[in-house]
């Protein structure tokens, strides 16, 4: 489900004068929210959506992870199709180097 306030899911707030729809949108707008603002005299007002958004608690950061190991006898990532002891891995120390 997309996030509230995003272009796909816009809160939805209905309030009773223009004035209140305008600020409304100024507020919505200083964030970089996405809202539909009805001016309805006669219905009651409804701020749960903005009040969700003023809420809302920042996301985590996900925390860094290593990249997975590589065995002597996985493939290499390369894309070589040939085993990493034999495509891309360092020769082992003391031997020279083949080139």
């Amino acid at each position: 489900m997309a996030k509230l306030g995003s272009h796909k899911r816009p809160a939805v707030v209905r309030v009773q004068t223009m004035e209140q729809g305008e600020r409304v949108l100024a507020l919505c707008q200083e964030h970089g929210w996405q809202a539909v603002v009805g001016v309805e005299e006669d219905m009651p007002e409804d701020l749960t959506d903005l009040e969700r958004l003023m809420n809302e608690k920042p996301a985590k950061p996900q925390p860094l992870r290593a990249p997975p190991k590589i065995g002597r006898n996985d493939y290499c990532p390369c894309g070589s199709g040939k085993k990493y002891k034999n495509c891309c891995a360092p020769p082992p120390e003391g031997t020279p180097a083949a080139t």
